[in-house]
């Protein structure tokens, strides 16, 4: 896996754990934990095949999860720390 995609495959889980909580429990938890990096990480590779790819991701960005937070009703704590927000790829996520 390339080092460049890390961020975004790190922000891309974490915003569909978010956005889609699993049920109460330790072993639902990491079960939707582990889907979703691997979820995350298949699509980043798909959307980003070749290094120039992920070298101009790290130029660009990813555009961050602003409308994805719209289209899913997703709340957005005021005071939580949202930096890795701008890490999600909305194309990663769908």
């Amino acid at each position: 896996m390339s080092a460049d995609l890390s961020s975004v495959i790190a922000a891309t889980a974490q915003w569909l754990l978010r956005a889609y909580p699993p049920e109460r429990g330790a072993l639902s938890a990491a079960l939707a934990e582990a889907q979703c990096r691997q979820a995350a990480t298949v699509a980043a590779w798909l959307r980003y095949p070749t290094a120039l790819d992920a070298g101009l991701l790290g130029v660009v960005g990813p555009g961050g999860s602003g409308r994805l937070d719209w289209v899913a009703g997703v709340d957005v704590v005021p005071g939580e720390d949202t930096a890795w927000r701008t890490w999600v790829d909305e194309v990663v996520a769908s």
